[in-house]
């Protein structure tokens, strides 16, 4: 075996007068950051930086400032905005900066006070009626046996409040192709493996795996990645991903790392073994 390209994105929200949520990638062509601040009470966002670290020549756009996003707010709803505000910049941006809000969202149990919410108790609350049926946890809440005021209350952050690391490869072997993609926070830890035929054409084989989550009812959602076998990876698209992992019955941010990996091999797939 042996490796065709990988690529680790890093992400961290830290909390001072403002919000700091930034996302580092690095991958085998290029190494890019995303940086957004934002308000912590209306998660708007004040400033917002991109800045290209290494690259082959195909990010075209230059470092700075990108004053076209501020005052968006980065929250639920976000993508079209950003995706206007970024029309300029490669795509690669409008990802990293999608992940930095990604990640407030993740962060916000923590600055539940600043977000208008009486107590975590009455934040819980909240997002059992806002989420409800959109992730298997909140498909199944008469089933769930640990709240998630009693999973985050074991973290006690002071300003790091919240931290993503996810890493994809596309390795070469005997048979064919393997993507991996794993993908570990503050709160979840899980991956997938899709096995490809020689050409990336064909997904032979497919499999992920959920293993750290709030509670016992999300692992199941990992039996769903078994259905994208014997799809063509080229026409896969992400309502289709969502589709067969489940989407209400399955787990949001394996659906999302699952289309990560895709699109990471695509790319990949177009820069060195199709070229």
């Amino acid at each position: 075996m042996y490796p065709i390209g990988h690529q680790t994105r890093v992400t961290s929200v830290s909390l001072g007068k403002t919000i700091l949520a930034q996302t580092t990638e690095l991958s085998t062509w290029s190494e890019v950051l995303a940086q957004v601040w934002v308000n912590p009470i209306t998660f708007k966002i004040q400033r917002a930086h991109w800045e290209i670290l290494r690259s082959d020549g195909r990010l075209s756009t230059s470092t700075g400032d990108v004053p076209s996003l501020t005052g968006i707010e980065a929250y639920f709803g976000c993508g079209k905005p950003f995706r206007r505000a970024l029309a300029a910049y490669p795509p690669a941006a409008v990802e990293l900066f999608l992940e930095n809000a990604s990640a407030l969202i993740q962060a916000e149990t923590f600055i539940y006070k600043e977000r208008g919410h009486a107590s975590l108790g009455a934040y819980v609350d909240y997002w059992k009626e806002f989420y409800r049926g959109s992730c298997r946890y909140y498909s199944h809440l008469e089933a769930v046996k640990r709240s998630w005021g009693d999973y985050v209350s074991i973290r006690q952050p002071s300003t790091n409040l919240f931290n993503r690391f996810k890493t994809f490869a596309l390795d070469r072997c005997a048979d064919g192709l393997v993507l991996r993609a794993c993908m570990s926070d503050s709160f979840h830890e899980l991956s997938c493996t899709l096995r490809l035929d020689s050409s990336g054409e064909n997904i032979n084989e497919a499999a992920g795996a959920i293993i750290r989550a709030p509670d016992q009812v999300c692992p199941e959602a990992a039996t769903f990645v078994d259905r994208l076998t014997d799809r063509r990876l080229s026409t896969i698209g992400r309502e289709e991903v969502s589709v067969l992992l489940g989407r209400g019955q399955g787990c949001v941010h394996l659906i999302e790392l699952v289309n990560e990996a895709v699109s990471f091999a695509l790319v990949t797939l177009e820069r060195t073994v199709k070229r």
